[in-house]
């Protein structure tokens, strides 16, 4: 087979450095993804279905953004209610009970965003790693104000403390900072976005090589109109699909043939042949699909629409 590889936590690190000499963010981010690895199982064999769960695979969406919009959404309201408090605490009584509650449905769909956000920090690498460091870090503060902020409210049978809504005051500006470096994260490394977007494949008929040279359940990169596409022969039948995976753009040509699934070298995420689906995180979105034509002794592809 071409270029199979069997180590599934392969990524596209930069070198290897000296570990003494490496940044301080570095060895700090290196231990936690080797121990977030390990608890969400990333060197088990596949499926790895409590990973695949986390990234959001199953949903066809990373999962970690669409939870990040309840903790965010409940502490601003929090902070809203804290406000009405404050303004006449003797008339708005009910505004700090309201305040506390959603102090406590943020804290719980926080905890849901860390988890998630975790798993698919722990295979970035370069400066989208530190920034999700920074941005992880600044979450963590933002929670432990929280969750402090919540303890207070309940010392207290009213629920109404200034303390606490002073945290809360806080801990909303330290979140907000904390999304504006995710969003630089997404918008400004592509970490999490689909690889495959820009990069069309021609939607007519494109020769790529000779049926000649193209054995059986062997990984082959060819290339349809500048994209590189990943071809196999399985059982007399080609199959092709785009070479770049979705996740973080590894070369699935390099990967590991299992059947009719390929396994990303970098971080391990599988597609199907066939049809391209994603059946394995980190990758959340599927491949493109290519349809395939036999003429005259040659292989055409083209995008299937």
């Amino acid at each position: 087979m071409d270029s199979i590889s069997n180590d599934t936590t392969t990524s596209n690190e930069s070198p290897q450095q000296d570990t003494a000499a490496a940044p301080l963010t570095d060895r700090i981010s290196d231990g936690l993804q080797n121990v977030i690895k390990a608890a969400i199982g990333s060197n088990r064999k596949p499926p790895r279905r409590f990973r695949t769960l986390l990234n959001g695979t199953w949903l066809g969406h990373p999962l970690h953004p669409a939870i990040t919009d309840i903790p965010i959404g409940a502490w601003l309201l929090a902070v809203i209610f804290d406000i009405i408090w404050l303004i006449a605490p003797d008339t708005n009584a009910w505004a700090a009970r309201g305040a506390e509650a959603a102090v406590l449905i943020g804290v719980l769909a926080a905890i849901g965003a860390a988890v998630t956000g975790a798993a698919d920090w722990s295979d970035t690498y370069g400066a989208e790693r530190t920034v999700g460091l920074y941005h992880a870090g600044l979450n963590a503060l933002a929670l432990v104000l929280y969750i402090i902020s919540f303890i207070i409210r309940l010392t207290i049978p009213s629920g109404e403390s200034l303390a606490a809504a002073i945290l809360g005051f806080i801990g909303i500006v330290t979140v907000l900072v904390a999304a504006y470096l995710g969003g630089d994260m997404v918008f400004g490394k592509a970490t999490g976005v689909n690889h495959t977007v820009w990069p069309e494949g021609s939607h007519e008929f494109t020769p790529t090589i000779p049926v000649a040279e193209m054995p059986e359940n062997t990984l082959k990169r060819v290339e349809v109109a500048g994209v590189p596409v990943v071809l196999v022969k399985l059982r007399g039948k080609y199959a092709a699909i785009a070479a770049t995976c979705t996740h973080a753009g590894g070369p699935l040509d390099e990967g590991e043939l299992q059947g009719d699934v390929v396994q990303c070298p970098w971080h391990g995420s599988r597609f199907r042949m066939s049809d391209g689906k994603a059946l394995t995180g980190p990758a959340t979105f599927s491949q493109p699909r290519y349809e395939v034509q036999v003429r005259d002794g040659m292989i055409y592809l083209r995008q299937a629409s």
